[in-house]
């Protein structure tokens, strides 16, 4: 094999891997989900900047996404960041529920359960309801208007499943 043959097939192979890694992320913010219409989305420093003004200092340097929904029946907010690793994501996930606790923080009522075999986190404040699981390299914390809460998690984590 001739050098230039050995260099479009290392072109090709790296091609390949790019359009691989790119298929596999999928799209974590749907455009509508149980009557409620994305009306803005926030990724990149934005996103990020975002997510740590709202714990009033640094907490993540990686991938983020944040996902506003509105519509006449109510408001929900989707926060997403995205681990090297499912491990990674999971370990940031029991920090985080144990971290908020009704003693140090603007949540209360903490519970546990299980939908479509994820561990969901719920707790309620600030007037709506706030759940928080891990899926893949994904670390979710989701927030509606507690009235529709339960049925737009539902959804969404159909539509992450699918």
């Amino acid at each position: 094999m001739r050098l230039g043959e050995l260099l479009n097939l290392v072109l090709i192979f790296f091609i390949l891997l790019i359009h691989i890694n790119c298929s596999t992320q999928r799209d974590t913010l749907p455009e509508n989900i149980s009557g409620l219409k994305l009306s803005r989305k926030m990724t990149g420093d934005a996103a990020k900047e975002s997510i740590n003004r709202l714990h009033f200092q640094p907490v993540t340097d990686t991938e983020n996404q944040i996902g506003f929904f509105k519509s006449k029946i109510g408001e929900a907010i989707i926060y997403v960041t995205r681990y090297k690793n499912y491990e990674e994501s999971k370990i940031e996930f029991e920090k985080m529920t144990t971290k908020i606790s009704p003693e140090n923080s603007a949540f209360f009522n903490p519970s546990f359960f299980k939908q479509n075999g994820k561990n969901i986190y719920q707790c309620f404040g600030m007037g709506m309801t706030h759940f928080i699981f891990y899926d893949n390299n994904d670390l979710f914390w989701v927030s509606a208007d507690t009235h529709l809460a339960i049925e737009f998690l539902k959804n969404y984590i159909n539509y992450l499943t699918n």
